[in-house]
């Protein structure tokens, strides 16, 4: 378990910036989403990590890039509506983080589907940050999975915040001057 109590590092703030400096010539922003998502696996400590993108067109998320999942486990959660019981359903619809300190007892998760999904694939805690720019544009969302149980009040999150919005900025900009592909596309053969 991770508790970060320092503000976000200088060395966090370049390593960000070199990310985001390829997606702007990128043509498979999974890829180059990976370095992002694996900031924010550190920064809180997690074992695994999703990074999802909000579809207008269809109200859902949309999985772009994960890190420690099955190929099963992806496919059950490509695309996530706000009527899934998923935390980042929930971060989505509430437009704030949720942070889940035992999926099996979490009103969330308890008697569903997802719940199979995920104790199968040995999750035990979630935090799902939602990521939304600095002028309050919905860009995704951003989750870690835990192996093991976890007590919120243990992390200091303020540094994943920053760099929420840091990432929520950086890809509203980006999309402006390229299209994204989701993971869905890639498994469907989509351009």
């Amino acid at each position: 378990m991770a508790k970060r109590t320092r503000p976000l590092a200088a060395e966090t703030g370049r390593r960000v910036d070199a990310a985001f400096a390829r997606l702007n010539n990128a043509r498979d922003r999974s890829s180059d989403l990976m370095p992002v998502l694996d900031m924010a696996i550190g920064m809180t400590g997690a074992d695994m990590g999703t990074l999802q993108r909000f579809d207008e067109s269809t109200d859902c998320l949309e999985l772009i890039a994960s890190r420690g999942f099955s190929q099963q486990s992806l496919s059950f959660f490509v695309i996530v509506r706000r009527d899934t019981n998923t935390s980042c359903a929930a971060a989505f619809a509430r437009r704030m983080r949720v942070f889940v300190e035992d999926i099996s007892t979490s009103y969330l998760f308890v008697g569903t589907r997802e719940l199979a999904m995920l104790s199968a694939g040995g999750v035990a805690a979630v935090q799902s940050t939602p990521l939304i720019s600095s002028n309050s544009r919905l860009w995704g969302g951003l989750s870690t999975h835990f192996r093991a149980t976890q007590k919120e009040s243990a992390f200091d999150l303020a540094p994943l915040d920053r760099l929420a919005v840091q990432i929520a900025d950086r890809l509203v900009k980006s999309e402006r001057s390229a299209p994204h592909r989701t993971m869905l596309e890639d498994r469907i053969g989509g351009d």
